[in-house]
């Protein structure tokens, strides 16, 4: 079925038309225009986009392509926009974009979390403000994990140049049964777009469209024969010069007898059968822990260029791989190989197997920590119980702090971006509020090849929580050193937003950020971050209350719940006036807020802790902890939530 271009203007749009805001998906605790999960980060104005251009080169209609695509759950895809002007030429159109579900970038990067139909819109305008508007339909399926075989359709197909075809991709179940699933396009001799529309370039010969399921385990493969372009057909007969009579010269008839009948030339051999021409295996790498597994699959490529099922004697380094292709990483950290060999042709693959765990409080259950102290080479000073640690870090440390936690058995929640809001603030428009570009740029200082190796490692491992992309966003006003600006600066879409951008520069990389649950903006809901840090303090009411509040948000949003407990400022309030807390677990850092008692945090830890992904307190303080009351009640927590189900922090 040929895609035909649509050109269509679509103004009776209302001037105040509400454009979404534009956000990103991307993920894990314990693999067109199709966006790699490494794709780097990109910076789009957060504004909207009003186009000024001059009439021959401003759009009156803009066309989205993909106009129609299926993608399964937190699969990435780009959307692009392009426009047509008054003469119907191709030009240029900036868009803003939004969606009626899921999360869309400013630059059209696009996933959901949740299964459903929804529309993408894109916008721009032109210099007398009318709204030139286009809008694609995204269907959102299940991503399915028992499919064996991927079939592309139509399988050969033969175009002119400059024609477009629309391919599609359905996987198979192990009985046959056909399923929906999304897939990364890509091909030769053209182009494609995410929803598979092939559009034939303008040289001649044999290409290929090919479809990858999302998890890089299969692969099918269609031909693309693009023939020469017609030839131009012949100029009107009135352009034509008057024909010549011809001239007939007087000579006698020929009266040589015809020769006999020749034989027929013989017909042209068939083409040879294709035969096999490489192996491919995937995954192309891996990072694994020690002890740990990854299944490798290998598919061959024929002198066709079409996907076909290849026999592999499977060998590995480093491990062992039995005959189906599972590998087991050994005790060994380093560097090997995973080879597939089909005759004379193989594929190999690198995994990364990382150092084995030292020795150290132990590491099943619930993480149990406290904010920021722990400096990567020593334990917690007054007390041997905790193992996680929460707090900033920066690009001058951060891989010791990772290797060092590994060492000591010591898991991490990072706060790359560090909680001081000061850093991150500026006067903007007159307005003295957060800075996104200040934000980006301290993460950008954490785009290396050495961090993004580190962070992929320690996520694999279990090292790795997860990070907070910031402290406290529902805090506002001005000039206390503690806000992001006025009301409103801060959204859970802004925040979304930047857990998008760091899950781009670290695609294993849970992120989410720390508030209570049920303070900001408790009736929407995230859709890129993976979690929810949630503290509790006494005056906040029943702790039940609170805990089955922030679990059922967790399952309305599909998002993770790490509790916490504010153990300097969340005890019993003194409130009579004499803000010295007698009685209570002593005075907080600032009145009339008490520290918790040991009671308290036993009460309130059996409550909380059991139950989120993972459990924190804030923050260190070398007296509290040293405390010989507090140190049981530490003591007895840490041993509860040992034993406690181990829960990632991830959607």
């Amino acid at each position: 079925m040929t895609y035909t271009f649509k050109l269509a203007r679509r103004l009776a749009v209302s001037r105040s038309f509400g454009m979404l805001p534009a956000i990103i998906l991307f993920a894990a605790c314990s693999g067109g225009d199709a966006i790699a999960p490494d794709g780097s980060p990109t910076d789009v104005p957060e504004s909207g986009i009003y186009d000024w251009r001059p009439r021959e080169s401003t759009p009156v209609a803009v066309h989205i392509n993909p106009s129609n695509v299926t993608v399964e759950t937190n699969q990435l895809i780009r959307f692009r926009a392009n426009g047509r002007n008054r003469a119907g030429d191709t030009v240029a159109a900036s868009v803003v974009w939004s969606t009626t579900g899921g999360t869309i970038l400013p630059d059209g990067r696009f996933s959901a979390a949740t299964v459903g139909t929804y529309q993408i819109l894109g916008m721009t305008r032109y210099h007398d403000d009318k709204p030139v508007i286009d809008t694609s339909t995204v269907t959102v399926v299940r991503r399915q994990i028992g499919v064996v075989r991927l079939e592309v359709t139509p399988g050969a197909m033969t175009l002119t140049p400059g024609v477009s075809q629309l391919f599609s991709a359905v996987g198979h179940l192990k009985n046959g049964k056909p399923v929906q699933i999304g897939a990364y396009w890509s091909s030769t001799g053209g182009s494609i777009d995410a929803g598979g529309t092939y559009v034939a370039g303008d040289t001649a010969g044999s290409y290929r469209v090919i479809a990858t399921n999302t998890s890089g385990t299969l692969a099918d493969t269609a031909v693309v024969t693009i023939g020469a372009p017609p030839s131009p057909p012949p100029p009107p007969a009135d352009s034509l010069p008057a024909p010549t009579p011809p001239i007939i010269p007087l000579e006698p008839p020929d009266t040589t007898p015809a020769p006999p009948d020749t034989a027929p030339t013989p017909p042209p051999p068939p083409p040879p059968a294709p035969i096999l021409a490489s192996v491919t295996l995937l995954p192309a790498g891996a990072t694994l822990a020690p002890s740990s597994t990854r299944q490798f699959t290998a598919y061959g490529r024929n002198t066709s260029g079409d996907s076909v099922p290849v026999s592999v004697v499977f060998k590995a380094t480093g491990g062992t791989v039995t005959s189906g292709g599972l590998y087991t990483a050994g005790s060994v950290a380093g560097t090997f190989r995973v080879i597939a060999t089909s005759g004379a042709f193989a594929d190999s693959s690198t995994v990364t197997v990382t150092a084995p765990l030292g020795s150290g409080p132990p590491t099943a259950g619930v993480p149990f920590g406290t904010w920021g102290v722990w400096n990567g080479s020593t334990t917690y000073p007054n007390t041997d119980v905790f193992t996680a640690s929460l707090g900033a870090v920066n690009e001058s440390n951060i891989i010791s702090r990772i290797d060092g936690a590994r060492s000591k058995h010591v898991k991490l929640f990072l706060a790359m971006s560090g909680g001081d809001h000061d850093l991150y603030l500026s006067t903007i428009n007159g307005v003295y509020q957060f800075d996104s570009a200040k934000w980006k740029a301290k993460m950008n200082t954490f785009n290396t090849a050495a961090i993004k190796t580190a962070i992929a490692a320690g996520v694999a491992d279990g090292t790795i929580i997860g990070n907070s992309v910031m402290d406290e966003p529902h805090v506002h006003g001005t000039g206390d050193g503690n806000t992001w600006g006025p009301a409103g600066t801060m959204t859970k879409v802004r925040v979304d937003s930047l857990c998008g951008y760091v899950k781009a520069i670290f695609p294993t990389l849970p992120t989410g950020v720390v508030h209570r649950h049920d303070i900001f903006e408790p009736t929407k809901s995230y859709r890129v971050c993976d979690f929810i840090i949630s503290q509790y303090s006494d005056r906040l009411g029943s702790v039940t209350a609170f805990r089955d509040g922030g679990l059922a948000m967790g399952q309305r949003d599909g998002i993770a719940i790490a509790f916490s407990m504010n153990v300097l400022n969340g005890g019993t309030q003194d409130l009579d006036g004499t803000w010295d807390c007698v009685g209570t677990g002593g005075m907080g850092t600032r009145a009339p807020n008490c520290e918790m008692t040991a009671q308290q945090l036993t009460n309130f830890g059996n409550v909380l802790g059991p139950v989120g992904c993972a459990f924190a307190m804030w923050q260190y303080n070398s007296d509290y902890m040293a405390r010989s009351d507090n140190q049981q009640s530490f003591r007895d927590l840490a041993g509860r939530l040992a034993a406690a189900p181990a829960k990632p922090c991830r959607k």
